[in-house]
């Protein structure tokens, strides 16, 4: 239980890789990821119905470990303005600082920054894939993110992502 955090996250990026069937991309980036509690809730039962939660079961093993937070004061704090999953996994990630934080959204992701947390996301993951060799390139799996997760990307930053990653 000591043993200090890698990565912390929420519910997007996992359900983003998984809705694609790429698990392994976060796997091999990372080893295990940390999720609190209600981003298990988020992730199995009340997204329970969808592909991605199929897929995450299947390799929750080895893929995720779920910790409580403790600080509950601070995460009803954070959840007046985000999520109950963001607000537990930015809670998690104070409690015990993790080398990345993943999260998506807008909000959460400057309430980590205002924490001094390093944060990135889904895109960020991809990028950093593409950087280490584990895929050789970034715009199949955002294609099919944006298909099969709906995962939104503005146009601009679909293309400058892809511009900056020569693709």
């Amino acid at each position: 239980m000591g043993q200090r955090l890698i990565v912390v996250s929420n519910s997007t990026p996992l359900i983003n890789f998984a809705a694609i069937r790429r698990l392994d991309v976060l796997r091999e980036l990372f080893g295990t990821i940390t999720v609190p509690e209600a981003v298990e809730y988020e992730l199995l039962q009340k997204g329970g119905h969808h592909l991605s939660a199929i897929e995450l079961r299947q390799q929750w093993s080895e893929l995720i470990d779920v910790r409580a937070i403790t600080n509950r004061a601070l995460c009803r704090m954070f959840r007046l303005s985000i999520d109950d999953g963001e607000a537990e996994a930015l809670t998690l990630a104070i409690e015990h600082p993790p080398k990345f934080l993943l999260l998506d959204e807008t909000r959460a992701r400057t309430l980590a920054e205002s924490y001094d947390l390093k944060v990135t996301g889904t895109l960020g993951c991809l990028i950093r894939a593409k950087q280490s060799g584990i895929i050789p390139a970034v715009k199949p799996l955002l294609d099919a993110m944006q298909t099969d997760a709906r995962y939104w990307v503005s146009k601009t930053l679909y293309r400058r992502i892809l511009d900056e990653n020569h693709e």
